[in-house]
């Protein structure tokens, strides 16, 4: 399994846009990473042909991006607008493709949270009727969606990955899929079993200790990382898998996370 870091040419210093992705490269490679993972809105502003050029040189890719949909698209609810929610994505599927995308990970609490006071049935039908549009549009800009359960103090929709499963099943795209992030099943108290059991409506990964921090780099971290990666394998799952969490130092939290996570993630196997 390749493994990733969520970060962009602003984590590190330069002095210019070009410089900054020629010393992520750097430090990503030196640590160990296979590939990192940019936020959508980072190839939404006005200088993304500047972005594009800078990160075209680089072998190690953005091969995944997160943080997809903002708030204002609400996705559930009253007041959704479906038809510019997929206007936004075209355009940010497109972009994230043409600088090597391969999965976008479709969180975005703030656009599908369910509205207190809404029901939550209904919010989860218009959820699902949105997947089913989106995964036309993904397919044509050659993108992978990996729908991602959160936990309840960011989320009220999708809360573990047996119901991102179940979603999954029901909006029945080749181009919607689910991911599994540890650090929202242990705050669930989810099993890594549910991974397992995802089998091959798994297409991403995310993981982080128990704290969000980079694994490794506290004493009292008890996340079952070592299970989370042989629930993967049981799932027939050997893709990606990004740190997502905070990072203090990307230098040296990169090569700590990286030299804790490969020997679990070869246990695992």
């Amino acid at each position: 399994m390749r493994l990733g870091i969520c970060c962009a040419p602003n984590s590190v210093e330069g002095s210019s846009l070009s410089e900054r992705a020629q010393n992520l490269q750097s430090v990503l490679r030196g640590a160990g990473a296979d590939y990192f993972e940019m936020g959508v809105a980072s190839v939404m502003g006005d200088d993304f042909e500047a972005l594009e050029a800078a990160l075209e040189p680089l072998e190690l890719k953005s091969e995944a991006f997160n943080s997809f949909i903002p708030a204002q698209h609400r996705l559930t609810g009253e007041n959704i607008n479906h038809g510019a929610a997929l206007e936004y994505c075209a355009t940010a599927l497109g972009r994230c493709r043409k600088i090597g995308g391969r999965v976008v990970v479709l969180g975005s609490a703030g656009a599908r949270k369910v509205p207190e006071g809404f029901s939550h049935q209904r919010a989860r039908e218009q959820f699902i009727e949105f997947c089913g549009k989106l995964g036309p549009v993904a397919s044509d800009a050659g993108i992978m969606i990996a729908i991602e359960p959160l936990n309840s103090r960011e989320d009220n929709l999708v809360l573990s990955v047996e119901e991102g499963a179940q979603l999954v099943d029901e909006v029945n795209h080749p181009s919607i899929g689910l991911l599994a992030d540890l650090y929202h099943m242990v705050q669930e108290g989810e099993s890594v079993q549910s991974v397992a059991r995802a089998a091959k409506r798994l297409v991403h990964t995310h993981i982080a200790s128990s704290s969000r921090v980079p694994p490794g780099t506290q004493d009292d971290d008890s996340a079952p990382y070592q299970a989370f990666f042989q629930a993967c394998h049981q799932a027939g799952y050997d893709a990606r898998c990004s740190y997502e969490g905070t990072i203090h130092d990307l230098g040296s939290d990169s090569r700590t996370l990286i030299d804790f996570l490969r020997p679990r993630m070869a246990e695992g196997a």
